[in-house]
C-alpha cells in the first residue's frame, strides 16, 4: 500500500470511504480483523488500530462478542459535488470582518532568508547566541522545580503570584517602580500586551499617537481596530507632545518608549513627561509606556517611568523579559491601572488561560536569585565593544554621510544616509550583498517611507574584527550607489 501515511491510516482513509460511498452500508458488519488483515496483505494490530480511529470518528461501533458494524450515524457524503464555474470562482468571495480586512503583513518585514555565505556578514536580524551560563542555570533551575514538584500548575490567567511578586520587586530596585503584584499581569510578550490594550481602549476611529518611528508593531496593533493613527515625528528627545497637541487633541491613546526610544534612542527628558501627562489628564487619553527590552541599553542613565510620575492612573506599562539571556522566552509583563484591570483580564481570558506556568516558575526562581540581573549585566558587557567597534567603524568609513542613532542600545544601530534617497534603497541592499554584506532597510519603522534610506544594523553576534569589515563593505557600496547618483541620468538603478 504505497503512501507517505501511516499503514493504519491508509487503511482507515480506504474504508471510511467504502462507508460513504455506501459500499459498507449503515448496520452492516465489517470483516472481522484477522480476515480484513489477510486480504490487505497488512498486520492485524494495523486494521485494529484503524478501527478505532474509525470508532472514535462515530463511523463504526464495536458490539462486544459480535463485531464491529457501520454506526448508523455515519454521514454519508457523496465521493464528489458538482459545481459549475461561475460557483467556484465565487468559493474564495467568503467576506471578512473589518478586522481581518485590516490585517496585513509590513510589506518590508525583516525575512530570515536563512544562514549566510560563509564570506557574507549578516547585519539584517537580530540573531541570538545563547548564553552558555544562563542556559545552564536555566536547566539547573527547571530541574530543581520538577523535583520540588509533582505536576506543573494550570497556568494562572494574570501570571503567576511568585513572578508577579518577583517583577514588583525587580522593577523596584531596578527602575525604580514601586508597585503591587497585583497590578502585574503576565502575558507572551509586548505584542500581546499591546493587542489587549488596544482591544479594550480603542473603537473604529479613535485617534492615536504613535512615535514615528517605531518598532512596526506598534502602529499595526492599534491600526488593526480602525483606529486613526497619527505619526509623531521623535527627535534627539524623544516625543514632543506639544508640537503634536492639534492633532492628538482627541487621541485615545498615545505610545510612547519614554525611557528609551526604539530605534532612535531617544530618552525623554522630565519636562516632556510632565507635558504628556499634563495633556493625557486634561482629556480622555491614556498613555502606553513602551518599555520593550529595557535591559538591552548601556550608557544611558535610567530616568523616571511615566508610571512613577502618573497620579491619576492613565499609564499603562509594558515590558519584556531579556530575549538576549532566554531567546526562547515569550514572556512579558503589564502594569494595569486598578480601574482598567478586570477588562484587561477578560480580554486576555478570550485569547489565552494563562502563559507558560513552568516557564513563569523557573523565571520567578532566577530573578529572586539575582541570576537573571547578573545575566544580563554579562550579556550587555560582552555588546559594549562590539557595539563600539560597529559605531566607531561607521564614523571612520562613511563620516557625515552617516547618522547613526540609538547608540545606547545593546545590539541595535539605527543609521540614515542623508545622502541617499529613499528610492535607492533596494538598490543599496543589493549593492551591499553583492559586496559581502546583508542589511536591513528602516523603512518599516517609519509611517511613511522616508526621504532618505535608512538602516537597521544588528551586530550582536559578530566579533568586533567582522563589525569592521561590514562597515568598510557598507561603505564600499554606499560610494558604488553615489556614484551611479552623480551620472548625467541622475538616478538610481533599479535593483
Amino acid at each position: 500500500m504505497p503512501g507517505r501515511e501511516p499503514i493504519y491510516m491508509q487503511v482507515y482513509g480506504a474504508i471510511r470511504r467504502d462507508i460513504e460511498v455506501g459500499r459498507f452500508r449503515t448496520g452492516s458488519r465489517l470483516p472481522g480483523s484477522r480476515s480484513m488483515a489477510a486480504t490487505l496483505g497488512v498486520s492485524r494490530t494495523v486494521v485494529l488500530m484503524a478501527y478505532e480511529q474509525l470508532e472514535g470518528e462515530g463511523y463504526v461501533e464495536t458490539r462486544g462478542g459480535s463485531g464491529t458494524y457501520v454506526s448508523a450515524v455515519a454521514i454519508a457524503v457523496p465521493p464528489s459535488i458538482g459545481i459549475d464555474a461561475a460557483q467556484a470562482s465565487g468559493l474564495a468571495n467568503v467576506p471578512l470582518s473589518r478586522f481581518a480586512q485590516r490585517l496585513s503583513l509590513p510589506p518590508q518585514m525583516p525575512v530570515d532568508h536563512g544562514p549566510c555565505a560563509p564570506e557574507v556578514i549578516d547585519l539584517s536580524l537580530p540573531r541570538v547566541r545563547s548564553d552558555a551560563r544562563s542556559l545552564k542555570h536555566w536547566r539547573q533551575t527547571v530541574a530543581q522545580l520538577v523535583r520540588r514538584r509533582s505536576a506543573p500548575d494550570y497556568p494562572v490567567l494574570e501570571g503567576a503570584p511568585p513572578l508577579r511578586a518577583a517583577v514588583a520587586r525587580y522593577l523596584r530596585m531596578e527602575r525604580g517602580i514601586v508597585v503591587d503584584p497585583g497590578e502585574v499581569v503576565i502575558v507572551s510578550g509586548t505584542q500581546q500586551a499591546r493587542d489587549l490594550v488596544a482591544r479594550v481602549l480603542l473603537d473604529e476611529g479613535a485617534v492615536v499617537g504613535v512615535e514615528d518611528p517605531c518598532y512596526w508593531g506598534v502602529r499595526h496593533s492599534y491600526a488593526a481596530t480602525g483606529a486613526r493613527i497619527v505619526p509623531c515625528a521623535v527627535d534627539g528627545q524623544g516625543l514632543d507632545v506639544a508640537a503634536h497637541a492639534l492633532a492628538l487633541r482627541d487621541a485615545r491613546l498615545v505610545s510612547v518608549g519614554a525611557s528609551f526610544q526604539y530605534p532612535t534612542g531617544a530618552v525623554m527628558p522630565m519636562a516632556r513627561k510632565e507635558a504628556l501627562l499634563r495633556f493625557a489628564y486634561a482629556g480622555q487619553t491614556c498613555v502606553v509606556e513602551d518599555d520593550f527590552d529595557c535591559e538591552h541599553r548601556f550608557g544611558v542613565r535610567a530616568s523616571p517611568s511615566l508610571w512613577s510620575m502618573d497620579r491619576h492612573g492613565r499609564v499603562i506599562y509594558i515590558s519584556s523579559f531579556a530575549r538576549a539571556v532566554y531567546p526562547a522566552l515569550q514572556l512579558g509583563y503589564m502594569l494595569v491601572p486598578a480601574w482598567l484591570r478586570e477588562k484587561i483580564l477578560a480580554a486576555k481570558w478570550l485569547a489565552d488561560r494563562g502563559c507558560m506556568s513552568m516557564q513563569q516558575h523557573v523565571l520567578a526562581a532566577c530573578i529572586d536569585s539575582g541570576q537573571y540581573l547578573r545575566d544580563i549585566r554579562r550579556i550587555n558587557n560582552q555588546l559594549v565593544p562590539r557595539h563600539r567597534a560597529l559605531r566607531d567603524a561607521l564614523k571612520a568609513q562613511l563620516g557625515d554621510a552617516a547618522e547613526v542613532a540609538g547608540e545606547g542600545a545593546a545590539g541595535t544601530l539605527f543609521a540614515s544616509l542623508p545622502g541617499l534617497p529613499g528610492e535607492c534603497t533596494a538598490e543599496l541592499l543589493a549593492e551591499a550583498l553583492a559586496r559581502g554584506v546583508r542589511l536591513c532597510s528602516g523603512e518599516a519603522l517609519h509611517a511613511m517611507p522616508p526621504s532618505h534610506v535608512t538602516l537597521v544594523l544588528n551586530y550582536a553576534t559578530l566579533s568586533e574584527a567582522t563589525l569592521k569589515a561590514a562597515a568598510a563593505r557598507l561603505a564600499q557600496a554606499v560610494g558604488a550607489v553615489a556614484a551611479r547618483r552623480e551620472r548625467p541620468a541622475g538616478t538610481c538603478a533599479a535593483a
